[in-house]
């Protein structure tokens, strides 16, 4: 046994037999004085359901995930192209290609009888648009060891990228030949000037709405993040109610035990002291027994 061999066996299990099936290749390792391997097995943590369901697609269809690594590949080069035509049309095939292997992965669960809530459903979509741009999450989502959802910010490609808009140059003009008060020259000044004012005020949007767009991506990527640790605290909190329920079972049996200790002890020596009670009384009869009769 291995650590990737066993990593196989424990993903592709239900999450609810993870914990023992893990326990027990721990205890193998343990037997087989493979204290390195024990100890990263007791590493490896229990997966969320959505990543239990991703897991299921890389060992039911790996050939569909292998489009994730086209798709990521065409990406990566029309990112460094910057051809803005096949970004956008990558980026509908991408939407496309995530929703099918969604449905697939959430098919996959209700066939072992799980049915799919929307949070988790989209935790998976979440997981398998992020493969599409992390390598890392790729590789998990491809070995089939995903542990919990990951989350997409952005393709993530390197790209390049032009100097941002600037406002118009408004440094004072050279010095000229002073104009007429009135006449074409300045009209034309005039129109050079409201020109500098739109360039000026399309830029600053420009930036106000690329701002815009980078807030509203980090408060929806923080809004994930805080729904994925809420998810994880009820998990944990669940463990532990069960775990303390367990103990609490395990503390009553105890107490139940030592009360039958403390009643068994009372009657041996009960019955020692009725054994001790009746050797006395049959060393008087017999010394009664032994005695000649009066005359």
């Amino acid at each position: 046994m291995d650590l990737d061999g066993a990593a196989d066996q424990l993903y592709g299990l239900d999450p609810d037999e993870f914990m023992p099936a893990r326990t027990a290749l721990v205890a193998q390792a343990r037997a087989a004085k493979d204290r390195p391997l024990a100890a990263a097995l007791g590493g490896l943590r229990k997966p969320t359901r959505a990543a239990w369901l991703v897991n299921l697609l890389a060992r039911e269809a790996p050939d569909r995930l292998r489009d994730v690594e086209e798709l990521a590949r065409r990406l990566s080069a029309a990112h460094q192209g910057l051809d803005v035509a096949a970004l956008r049309a990558l980026g509908a095939e991408r939407l496309q290609l995530v929703e099918r292997l969604t449905a697939a992965a959430v098919a996959a669960g209700a066939a072992r009888g799980y049915q799919a809530t929307d949070a988790v459903r989209t935790e998976v979509n979440q997981t398998l648009t992020a493969a599409v741009a992390d390598p890392d999450a790729r590789a998990d989502v491809l070995a089939g060891h995903v542990v919990k959802a990951h989350v997409y910010s952005g393709f993530g490609f390197p790209m390049a990228a032009g100097p941002a808009p600037q406002p118009a140059d408004r440094a004072a003009p050279a010095p000229s030949e002073p104009e007429p008060e009135d006449g074409p020259g300045v009209a034309e000044l005039a129109r050079r000037r409201a020109q500098e004012e739109l360039d000026a005020a399309t830029a600053a949007l420009v930036e106000a709405r690329a701002a815009l767009a980078a807030a509203q991506l980090a408060d929806a990527e923080a809004q994930q993040g805080l729904d994925r640790a809420a998810h994880e605290v009820a998990d944990l909190r669940a463990e532990l109610r069960a775990a303390e329920a367990t103990e609490l079972a395990a503390r009553q049996t105890a107490n139940a035990a030592s009360e039958e200790l403390h009643e068994a002890r009372g009657v041996v020596q009960q019955a020692e002291q009725a054994l001790g009670d009746a050797a006395r009384a049959l060393g008087a009869a017999g010394d009664r027994a032994d005695r000649p009769e009066a005359g």
